[in-house]
């Protein structure tokens, strides 16, 4: 190769420096690359480890004021931070989802014994939004484990397809982590969130047909109830999950129930409940869609979608988009500005889909933690 300008030992000595580089690049680029690899993600853990240290200890902050030892409460939330549950079966699919759902409340059951005991002056909503706050914690600690797990074994091995498929995933997963770690100080504060728009629409509408906290159904199904509310001539059941603490409750058993409840007489199902949205779609949007609305992981929407195909009831859902950390995270202003919309859409419904005399579940389905009665 012959550089214009250049004579002499000068053209030889830029050949024999740009075939070393070549030569180089060839035997050791891969290692390079690794190595960029490796210190990008030693940066992300190291960022990890701090939002679960500092998770970590605002849990501890939060726990500490309702009557236990700070001493007390970091040991047995060391404790806790292992605590794992284990899938049922599904190689044999039939039972799964009772097995799951015995499991999810055997889980719940235990969350809510070790709140009980590391804050015994915490009312019920108090303790709600402390096992949200515990397992905000949990996460952030899950994710910095496995995420050191995969670099130290790809680190330790050499394996270089390991570390890629980390370094890859590491801005979802840093995404993620920072979506739970910003949303520490709503569930710690009792502060709505964007998950609770369900919830928040269904109150909204049931205050516009005379639903008020005095006329609330409690407990129909495990910290759930309604509102009995006459829209145009129908009886809608607004139901929600009962705030303001941090739960979901059991909506889609409430559903079963009343639908058992009115044999024959419930003519439609309306959920609405927030939806991850798409990169680039405008947070707060509003579509419609047929099926039931709920991100369980099986047994609630599973008792729905049962209940409504038994008994030949039409079953709709309303979403509102957000993204991840605004679902988690203090509810947004583009989200409560959907409200309305949500609540005329839910209108339009009734009125287009039912007849005067019929009877609607409206069921609200997300977090209620900030969202009173």
């Amino acid at each position: 190769m012959q550089f214009p300008g250049l004579e002499g030992d000068y053209t030889g000595l830029i050949n024999i420096v740009f075939l070393v580089f070549i030569i180089m690049m060839s035997l050791y680029g891969a290692r390079i690359q690794m190595w960029q690899w490796l210190k990008q993600i030693e940066a992300g853990l190291i960022e990890l480890e701090h939002m679960k240290k500092e998770s970590t200890q605002r849990s501890i902050e939060t726990f500490k004021k309702f009557g236990r030892p700070e001493e007390e409460v970091e040991k047995e939330l060391a404790r806790w931070l292992d605590y794992f549950t284990i899938m049922p079966v599904d190689l044999d699919p039939a039972g799964v989802l009772k097995r799951l759902d015995h499991l999810l409340d055997e889980r719940r059951d235990r969350f809510q014994e070790f709140v009980s005991e590391l804050a015994p002056e915490g009312a019920l909503f108090e303790h709600q939004s402390l096992e949200n706050t515990l397992e905000v914690t949990q996460v952030l600690d899950l994710i910095f484990r496995i995420v050191r797990h995969f670099y130290l074994i790809g680190k330790k091995t050499g394996s270089q397809i390991m570390i890629m498929q980390i370094h890859m995933q590491l801005p979802d997963i840093m995404k993620l982590a920072k979506a739970y770690f910003d949303a520490l100080d709503a569930f710690a504060e009792g502060k709505p969130i964007g998950d609770g728009i369900g919830p928040l629409v269904v109150t909204r509408f049931a205050r516009e047909y005379g639903g008020t906290p005095e006329k609330y159904v409690h407990e129909i199904s495990k910290e759930v109830g309604y509102y009995p509310i006459e829209v145009e001539g129908r009886t809608v059941y607004a139901l929600r999950a009962t705030g303001p603490g941090g739960t979901v409750g059991k909506p889609g058993f409430a559903v079963k129930k009343l639908v058992d409840d009115n044999k024959g007489k419930i003519a439609r199902i309306i959920t609405i409940d927030a939806a991850l949205k798409l990169e680039g779609e405008d947070m707060g949007r509003v579509s419609e869609g047929t099926g039931a609305a709920i991100g369980d992981p099986g047994p609630e929407k599973y008792a729905m979608e049962q209940t409504a195909t038994e008994n030949d009831i039409g079953i709709e859902a309303i979403v509102i988009k957000e993204d991840e950390a605004a679902a988690v995270g203090v509810m947004d202003k583009k989200i409560l500005d959907a409200v309305p919309d949500v609540i005329d859409r839910i209108r339009t419904s009734i009125l287009k889909r039912t007849k005067p005399g019929d009877k609607i579940i409206l069921a609200g389905i997300g977090n209620t933690i900030g969202i009173g009665l």
